[in-house]
């Protein structure tokens, strides 16, 4: 009789069990879909444990058992409660008709999480450029008798609060004229929260500024043929960042200033925490990083600025820069001490229907002299020391030129 009943308890829950498996399956939103896992995890199980109870008949498996259910009905219901506002807080759907009863009660996010990390497609906003009086140009192949970097297959930018707009549309209009695939990332850095008095507030703040950013970047987006998956991480921005395919192959853009840690300025007393990450990401990234300028610059400035300082992989990035169309431009100022060679650089301008200067390079490394006009762009094989946004309430881009305002391209080896 007890191993009929036994049986009989086992299979009731055992059926309960299985329809809340298939409520979680089927349910329309995550309330509905709680309620049938709580049902699971107090009934099913609770039905299933009685059964095995009367199987054994011994005291201390009555005692055991009796003590789980107990459990259980303490602690699931508890659980299923606090997945609920967290999903009624984070603005999961509601599909079931009816008044909101926690409304004006507790803080709910306009769109659900899933929503906010949907897919987007990044339209570039790239001012038209009017080329009817302009000759079809064929795009130059590469040297034969140099080092040539991989073709660009993979273009990657970086979603910071403040600064999205920009960094967005450039990276949209390189990976169109490439054909390289695009994608957006958008980093908690958790460093930040760690350094911070109150971290729960900070991580709070810094979310909500991430998901400010994600907004402003879907603001900017429009239909294109290149997709673009939004990634959201939470970490150390260096790590996710990094990337160890074959240089050339990926470019990651950046904005010249903001930091994963979307400009919330809270750290602990006594503390120096400072994001000055964004110059370590160079080194991090394996191929080209460009830094781009928030200031629109005129059509006039064609000046791209080559800063010398005797390496090797410097015109390969240059004859690769060209060649993927990050910029257009007519002139390669060609900046480097008088005991360096020309490198091969006056040879790629000519290719490219550019005029090539040389200047004598100025006494500090990374910069350029003053001289040179309409700046479009420098590019670096080293990134300026020391690795900080700001020294001494200088901004990096002065150790370079004073008031600089165009993109800067850097890649390390």
């Amino acid at each position: 009789m007890l191993a009929i009943l036994s049986i009989l308890f086992k299979l009731a829950g055992v059926v309960f069990l299985c329809i809340a498996a298939l409520g979680v399956i089927k349910l329309a939103d995550p309330f509905q879909r709680m309620h049938a896992a709580t049902k699971a995890g107090t009934l099913g199980a609770g039905l299933v444990i009685i059964g095995s109870v009367i199987a054994h008949g011994a005291l201390d498996a009555t005692v055991m058992g009796i003590l789980t259910v107990i459990f259980l009905l303490l602690t699931v219901p508890v659980a299923g409660h606090l997945l609920g506002r967290a999903a009624y807080v984070s603005g999961a759907q509601l599909t079931l008709s009816g008044d909101d009863a926690l409304d004006g009660v507790l803080t709910r996010a306009d769109q659900s999480l899933g929503k906010r990390s949907d897919w987007v497609s990044v339209a570039p906003k790239v001012q038209a450029v009017d080329n009817r009086d302009r000759a079809p140009q064929r795009k130059p192949a590469p040297r034969n008798d140099m080092p040539v970097l991989p073709a660009l297959e993979a273009v990657r930018f970086a979603v910071i609060d403040g600064q999205v707009a920009h960094v967005a549309e450039r990276a949209g209009a390189i990976a169109q004229r490439s054909g390289a695939s695009l994608s957006a990332h958008t980093i908690i850095d958790t460093h930040a929260i760690h350094a911070a008095a109150d971290q729960a507030r900070v991580r709070r703040l810094i979310r909500e500024r991430a998901s400010d950013a994600i907004s402003e970047l879907k603001s900017v987006t429009a239909e294109t043929d290149v997709a673009s998956i939004l990634h959201y991480d939470e970490g150390d921005p260096e790590h996710i960042l990094r990337c160890e395919t074959q240089p050339g192959q990926t470019l990651l853009v950046l904005p010249c200033q903001g930091w994963f840690h979307h400009q919330v300025e809270a750290r602990m007393d006594r503390t120096t925490w400072d994001p000055d990450g964004l110059l370590r990401l160079p080194s991090c990234h394996s191929g080209p990083v460009l830094f781009v300028g928030k200031t629109p610059l005129p059509d006039t400035a064609r000046t791209l600025v080559v800063r010398d300082c005797g390496e090797d992989h410097l015109a390969p990035l240059v004859e690769w820069a060209l060649l993927n169309g990050i910029w257009q431009v007519t002139q390669i100022a060609h900046v480097a001490d008088k005991q360096l060679k020309d490198a091969g650089l006056a040879e790629i301008a000519d290719r490219f229907g550019c005029s090539y200067t040389r200047h004598v390079a100025p006494d500090s490394a990374c910069a350029i002299p003053a001289g040179i006009g309409d700046v479009r762009a420098v590019v670096l094989g080293r990134t300026p020391r020391p690795l900080r946004t700001n020294w001494f309430s200088a901004p990096w881009l002065d150790r370079i030129a004073p008031d600089m305002a165009g993109d800067v391209l850097i890649m390390e080896r």
